[in-house]
């Protein structure tokens, strides 16, 4: 949490004065539980998130300026690739007016099966702040609630989602260098409107464990007015699921976060936060850690449940293991390539797409039924590339590395 007076976010929010839409978009209204969602919220496990934190509460510290920040990317890629997801993105940006380098954001993609080139996105920074101290090295700086609580509640609805195929793209971010301006979140931001990214809805975890003595659970919902489409839906969600728990709007007089950079960037995104009367006092102090800045395990899980109900749903769960992926009947090569990929089906190909690691569309052919595609790469730039290939018999993606 970028945390400052920012009276003017209050006035940005007041009069609606972000970027417009994009892409528009409408939202699914639901009118009762999915089995398979509602199975996928109770798996929602506090045991797993609070590891989460206190593994990421572990390092010295997180700052973006410090050299344990690499490490702390390094362990969420690991993470990552670990549980099944194959394209995992580090996104690199530069640190304004600075000849700084910090650790890349980290973009994991699980590709949709039906629309991939639309994405429902959920995020969270994953670097601390406290300025105690000259050298960014010695100074502590756990970041437990913020925003270990919030990468936990990521890196817990990825692995639940792993699993599961879905119409539609979802994409789990991890943020860099958050606490001094959202650079890593607005860098991208930035990039996937330029490329006229198709971004559904934006959902971002900032703070979600401190819960004052006294006080009720709830969900402070922070968005402006022009997406309150998506807000809507994310009230939806919780009514059905959670009728009980309090979901209201309101504002931060004191600080913003990542959500802002997509909505500056004409993408609908939501903010759900921890009680903004009564937020963690011990936020960018060497006292944000586990017990006392996190103190509900209980509600971190609760935000994490909305989290995976809202994105799940967004995205159209439409299955589990992936059978698509299993397509032995489709040969890509050479890959990597240079010049010229071929791609060749026992079974009628359908449709051929490519997409680069931020979602945008490079290429995208309907076939009739032949069983071979070639494809000119001698204008893309080096790197890691995504091919989507519908078949008569299914759909699969595959990685493409061009030379």
């Amino acid at each position: 949490m970028k945390k400052t007076l920012y009276l003017l976010l209050i006035l940005l929010l007041g009069t609606n004065t972000f970027a417009q839409h994009l892409h528009e978009h409408d939202y699914p209204v639901i009118t009762q539980e999915d089995p398979t969602i509602r199975q996928l919220l109770e798996s929602v496990s506090a045991d797993s998130i609070e590891a989460k934190i206190e593994h990421l509460s572990s390092y010295w510290t997180r700052r973006y300026d410090s050299r344990y920040i690499w490490d702390v990317q390094d362990w969420l890629v690991g993470y990552y690739k670990n549980i099944g997801i194959d394209t995992v993105v580090l996104h690199d940006f530069p640190i304004p007016n600075s000849d700084i380098e910090t650790a890349d954001n980290v973009i994991a993609i699980q590709w949709g099966t039906k629309t991939p080139d639309e994405f429902v996105i959920c995020g969270a920074h994953y670097d601390s702040w406290n300025d105690d101290g000259a050298d960014p090295d010695t100074i502590r700086s756990p970041g437990a609630d913020d925003n270990a609580s919030g990468v936990a509640g990521i890196l817990e609805t990825a692995r639940l989602l792993s699993s599961y195929t879905f119409d539609r793209s979802i994409i789990y971010a991890n943020w860099s260098a958050e606490e001094i301006g959202l650079v890593g979140s607005a860098a991208y931001a930035k990039e996937c409107n330029e490329q006229g990214m198709d971004i559904v809805g934006y959902f971002n975890l900032d703070m979600t464990g401190y819960l004052e003595e006294g006080e009720q659970m709830r969900v402070h919902l922070i968005y402006v007015n022009r997406d309150s489409l998506l807000a809507n839906f994310y009230y939806n969600i919780g009514r059905i699921y959670y009728p009980d728990l309090r979901i209201s709007q309101n504002w931060m007089a004191w600080g913003d976060s990542d959500f802002s950079s997509f909505n500056r960037n004409g993408y609908a995104a939501l903010h759900p936060f921890e009680n903004v009367y009564h937020s963690s006092p011990y936020i960018h102090t060497r006292q944000d850690i586990l017990g006392l800045s996190v103190n509900s395990i209980e509600q971190s899980r609760q935000f994490t449940q909305l989290n995976l109900g809202a994105v799940a749903t967004l995205a159209g769960l439409n299955g589990t293991s992936l059978p698509e992926n299993e397509l032995t009947d489709v040969a890509i090569y050479p890959n990597p390539a240079r010049e010229v990929v071929n791609i060749v089906a026992n079974e009628g190909l359908r449709k051929v797409t490519i997409w680069n690691m931020l979602g945008q569309q490079l290429f995208d052919a309907e076939l009739s039924g032949t069983n071979k595609c070639f494809i000119n790469t001698n204008n893309y730039v080096s790197g890691v590339y995504v091919i989507g290939i519908a078949t008569e018999k299914g759909f699969t993606t595959q990685r493409l590395l061009v030379d």
